[in-house]
């Protein structure tokens, strides 16, 4: 009789944790007919508005939640442990996804994007069995071109997708990266490609004032 006690409550448990699933992929299913330009944008059940934000150190703007903002140099170190951490890194409470953005002394002409895109993808697969990538494209803006590559990667208690962009500077290469846990995939991907699609060059005219191209 025991025994069969516990059986019941594990088949309830189990019926319990499917349904869970299953409402929180129709959630998020529901959520990604949504856009950043929308007035209310919910991200995991979690309301948010999006604004279009200047970066001028980097020369940029780009789309993010209003809550963001840029992490401390302490908690960068402790996010990327190995070095080498992006200059700029936005998140904010209870939203599970980051933005980290920085230019690299990398000179790539906007034409070898393509095959730009192809090398990385190889050296990180090259990396180990942590890192899978699953595509790769470039994509046409009016005045430039972004490369895009998404990859998932093992951290120690969760997988990583990322979705990982490049912009052509005169100075250097632009990147950056939109990361979340990749349970939320099918959420924070079409929302992820907005934010990179939103991304605009500021330039510095002779009138001494900042202009989006």
């Amino acid at each position: 009789m025991e025994h069969m006690d516990e059986e019941i409550l594990k088949q309830k448990k189990l019926l319990r944790q499917q349904e869970e699933k299953r409402s929180s992929e129709e959630s998020m299913e529901q959520e990604a007919g949504e856009s950043i330009y929308d007035e209310v944008v919910h991200i995991i059940g979690k309301e948010t508005h999006f604004e279009q934000r200047q970066i001028p150190e980097l020369g940029i703007s780009i789309c993010m939640p209003e809550t963001f903002f840029m992490l401390t140099d302490d908690i960068r170190g402790i996010i990327y442990p190995a070095g080498n951490a992006p200059s700029h890194v936005f998140a904010g409470e209870d939203i599970p996804f980051q933005l980290a953005v920085s230019m690299t002394e990398h000179l790539i002409p906007e034409e070898r994007m393509k095959d730009f895109m192809k090398q990385t993808a190889k050296v990180l697969e090259a990396v180990g069995p942590k890192i899978k990538i699953t595509e790769t494209s470039v994509e046409e803006k009016e005045q430039f071109r972004i490369g895009i590559m998404e990859f998932a990667s093992r951290a120690a208690d969760m997988t990583v997708y990322n979705i990982q962009f490049c912009v052509s500077r005169e100075n250097g290469l632009l990147m950056g990266t939109v990361n979340f846990p990749g349970k939320y995939r099918k959420r924070m991907v079409p929302l992820a490609k907005q934010i990179i699609q939103s991304l605009e060059i500021i330039k510095e005219e002779t009138d001494g004032i900042n202009h989006i191209s």
